[in-house]
């Protein structure tokens, strides 16, 4: 957020973010049917600034528009995973 309102030279200080993640796991590692899954997030984005609320509005949208983080977390995002053991590629 800092970029973006450096960018549009809006005025913020004490900008916090709070990120709370929600997991859960299911099934049994000693039978191999272990799964880890991600129930989702809470985002609290606490900003103090003289700025119109507006202005302030904005900043907010166009970061999380801009969050990489976000995006891969909320879209459908490719993930290519390799493995190897003894510099060996391991089969899965």
């Amino acid at each position: 957020m800092s970029q973006v309102a450096t960018k549009r030279k809006i005025s913020i200080r004490n900008e916090r973010v709070n990120v709370t993640a929600h997991f859960h796991e299911q099934g049994s590692v000693l039978r191999g049917d272990a799964e880890g899954f991600c129930d989702g997030f809470e985002i609290e984005i606490l900003i103090d600034s003289d700025e119109d609320p507006q202005k302030i509005a904005d900043l907010v949208r166009i970061s999380r528009e801009m969050c990489f983080t976000e995006k891969a977390l909320t879209g459908s995002v490719p993930v290519k995973v390799s493995q190897q053991l003894n510099q060996q590629p391991l089969e899965r």
